[in-house]
């Protein structure tokens, strides 16, 4: 899950825009779970965490919320399984957060009241990723983890796999005709180079507006962590050599991919064990999420 630093940082971001502002806590229901109220004030720090404008925050309340939902389902699954968080691990996060507020001239304290919260309250938000990593190491076994790390090998032993993409920019605020019409271009392109009346190179030319284009889409060697779009690297992955993918959107555009050549990993599992315990960790949340919302009484008790 987050590193340390990474979660003592977007908490005194929370702390220090709460406090700018100078606004109250609001514990306005917005949301209940099986029973358990989600409040506005949630709502707003989880904005501040992710960084959303007030301008776009009505756009993403939506997801945000969900995001909520899902955090709530998730501890009390572990509630239920009396499954707490390390204590030493939580108490040092904790100490961490002090220290960092300290050093800004001020107090945990103040800052909590600033946002209307207590001590108890903030070791609950610190404590849910620990909760749930500390669960996982207890449930997935070595040999679960070590079939998952065969089943996704690409994904962390080091392949490379040579790419090449015909991209479409498309702005993220455009409207969906918008994202409709490159979606239709693009598999009118892909059309044409099945039929052979163009190579991808030359379609890539001619059509794409990535840097790329002009070197016949080729982004050379990347791995499953390169630098492109995630959707697109899972995408190229996926993809015998010379095959053409469908057409993939992604924050930047919509995309042809095109993996030209690969190149095995040298990795073994206990090179890269960390990192395979925690893409299980974030994949194993999603799942256990699913299967708790089949059953699971949800109310938004707000508009939106």
């Amino acid at each position: 899950m987050r590193s340390r630093t990474g979660i003592a940082v977007r908490v005194l971001v929370i702390a220090v825009c709460a406090i700018s502002r100078g606004t109250a806590a609001d514990d306005t229901p917005i949301a209940t779970v099986n029973g358990h109220e989600i409040a506005q004030s949630d709502l707003d720090a989880a904005f501040v965490i992710r960084r959303v404008p007030a301008d776009q925050q009505d756009e993403f309340r939506e997801s945000v919320i969900e995001d909520l939902i899902d955090r709530t389902l998730i501890a009390e699954f572990l509630d239920k399984r009396k499954s707490p968080a390390p204590e030493t691990e939580l108490n040092a996060q904790l100490q961490l957060l002090r220290t960092a507020v300290e050093a800004g001239g001020t107090s945990l304290d103040e800052v909590l009241a600033g946002l209307g919260l207590n001590e108890d309250r903030l070791r609950g938000y610190l404590a849910l990723p620990l909760r749930w990593k500390a669960f996982v190491r207890r449930t997935v076994t070595d040999q679960q983890l070590k079939k998952y790390f065969e089943s996704h090998r690409a994904r962390f032993d080091g392949t490379r796999v040579r790419v090449r993409q015909i991209v479409l920019s498309v702005p993220t605020d455009a409207a969906e005709s918008d994202w409709s019409a490159a979606e239709t271009k693009l598999k009118q392109v892909r059309q044409s180079i099945a039929d052979g009346e163009t190579s991808f190179e030359a379609a890539a030319r001619e059509h794409s507006t990535s840097p790329s284009g002009g070197q016949g889409g080729d982004v050379g060697f990347v791995t499953y962590r390169g630098q492109l779009p995630p959707v697109v690297t899972e995408a190229a992955f996926a993809l015998e050599p010379m095959v053409i993918s469908e057409v993939i959107r992604s924050p930047f555009g919509v995309h042809l991919v095109q993996a030209v050549e690969r190149k095995a990993g040298e990795y073994s599992l206990e090179d890269v064990r960390e990192d395979v315990w925690n893409e299980r960790t974030r994949e194993f949340w999603t799942e256990q999420v699913a299967l708790l919302r089949k059953s699971a009484r949800i109310e938004i008790t707000t508009p939106n």
